[in-house]
């Protein structure tokens, strides 16, 4: 064993390491974690009952078709409601629409069409209406059709006109400021369900859950072209949204979500809902290659659901999850059907939920702030000065002053590091530093960490580490080979 002036050498150099270590080993190296999903940051509950939500392509606002709150003390609050998505308050309620009668009366906004030129929206209103609005109006213009309800609506690829659905009719439908008049109409095979239409290609698609097709109508003639597109077993079509720039079909089939490939005629991905939830509605962002989908529950808990719904996002090039949604409790298929929108960009997206009354508002996740990496400040070092040598015990012969290690060099423990770095069974450390699924981290091959070329880690912020680390090895190498050659001389017989 170590002499105690021995040990208390070993000691000291030891602590000089540590210290060394330490004033080189960054503080706080590791960034702020991320935040993975967007993030609930507001919740209004001054728009009615949310029935559909419509984000203005050109003036930027959001609408809300809305009906009223049973109990609300001040009236109903029916109608359409234009918000400015940024501050989140209400900019205007479009409170009166054109009645049965031609009378302006108060009802809900049912459906919102679609966009009307520079700002505004289109919407059903009662069983046969169409009315258009912009923030500011007092009353929605438009007016009745006569006979069959209107199941389906979506602006037209002509200004002014709204493509509707009632029953195996598709019309298309003029919007004027008193009145609304049939211009064409076509009878589909069966009964229409679910439309999309593309302004820009000038195409319809509307669905035939009868005979599970999805079927192509041409704006120009306003007759079929031959396209279809078969859907497969399932439950029949609830809702049609565009992914116009990829040209892929959105469409929500009760528990499942599929996105049909127009160029290829087939389905291209689905998404199954969790246990007790179904999709409700989905809004593409372009801009962001972004889906984002409402999945409701359907139930009344704990019997027939958990009573939480679950906003989802999904990559639209590779129809992979983005696990970037979020939980939406209390959103249920009890009261209606729950609405999405997005802002372009996919930074803020709002969800309207009938069954809770309310219009929630999400932000996107903010990319973490990464840390600065410390420059490491030199330490002064005071000029080296020879360790005093222990006293011989009793007994002892003080060494030859003229005795010294070999020729050969200096002394190496044999349990110490050899000269090429590696450990003692003669191989470097390594380890795996991939991530799970959905990182981009990978297993490391062809060397071990250690023989990076900075001597850092990754972007972990060890690039101080390491050098450290290495000093250490040496101070702790030379002071113990030291203090093994005074002991294994100070101890032999002297002839």
């Amino acid at each position: 064993m170590l002499r105690p002036r021995a040990a208390g050498t070993l000691a000291g150099l030891t602590a000089v390491v540590l210290s060394v270590v330490a004033a080189g080993t960054p503080a706080g190296a590791d960034g702020p974690p991320a935040t993975e999903g967007y993030e609930r940051t507001a919740r209004l509950t001054t728009v009615g009952k949310p029935l559909d939500l419509l984000l203005h392509p050109e003036s930027g606002k959001l609408y809300v078709g809305s009906d009223t709150v049973a109990g609300t003390p001040d009236g109903s609050l029916a109608g359409v409601y234009a918000v400015d998505p940024v501050a989140g308050n209400v900019l205007s309620w479009v409170r009166t629409s054109p009645g049965s009668t031609g009378a302006p009366a108060q009802l809900p906004g049912k459906r919102l069409a679609g966009p009307l030129s520079g700002d505004g929206v289109h919407y059903l209103v009662g069983l046969r209406g169409i009315a258009a609005a912009k923030d500011g109006a007092a009353t929605g213009s438009g007016g009745w059709l006569t006979g069959t309800s209107i199941t389906q609506a979506r602006s037209g690829t002509k200004a002014g006109t709204v493509v509707v659905v009632r029953g195996t009719k598709l019309e298309e439908v003029a919007v004027g400021e008193t009145s609304v008049t049939v211009e064409r109409s076509l009878t589909l095979p069966a009964t229409g369900g679910p439309l999309a239409v593309d302004t820009a290609a000038g195409q319809i698609w509307v669905t035939d859950n009868t005979n599970g097709v999805l079927r192509r109508v041409g704006s120009a003639d306003f007759a079929p072209d031959g396209k279809e597109i078969a859907l497969g077993t399932g439950a029949a079509v609830s809702f049609l949204e565009w992914d116009t720039g990829r040209g892929v079909l959105w469409a929500g089939r009760g528990t499942v979500l599929e996105a049909y490939d127009i160029a290829a005629g087939k389905l291209a991905a689905s998404f199954d809902a969790r246990p007790g939830d179904t999709i409700a509605d989905v809004a593409v962002d372009p801009r962001s290659d972004r889906a984002f989908a409402v999945w409701q529950d359907w139930g009344n808990p704990p019997e027939e659901g958990d009573g939480v719904g679950r906003l989802a996002v999904y990559d639209t090039a590779t129809f992979k999850d983005l696990d970037m949604g979020a939980e939406l409790p209390g959103v249920n298929g009890q009261l209606g059907s729950s609405s999405v929108a997005v802002t372009p960009g996919g930074d803020a997206v709002f969800v309207g939920s009938p069954s809770d009354t309310s219009l929630t508002v999400f932000r996107a996740p903010v990319p973490p702030t990464p840390s600065p990496t410390p420059t490491p400040t030199p330490t002064p070092t005071d000029p080296e000065s020879p360790s005093p040598s222990p006293d011989p015990a009793p007994g002892e012969t003080d060494p030859d002053p003229s005795a010294g290690p070999s020729d050969s060099g200096t002394t190496v423990p044999v349990d110490g590091p050899a000269d090429d770095g590696t450990g003692a069974d003669g191989t470097a450390g390594g380890g795996d530093t991939g991530g799970g699924p959905g990182t981009t981290g990978g297993s490391v091959s062809g060397g071990s960490l250690g023989t990076t070329v900075d001597g850092s880690l990754a972007s972990t912020g060890s690039g101080l580490l390491l050098p450290a680390a290495a000093g250490t090895a040496a101070l702790l190498a030379a002071g113990t080979a030291a203090i093994l050659w005074r002991r294994r001389t100070n101890g032999r017989l002297v002839p």
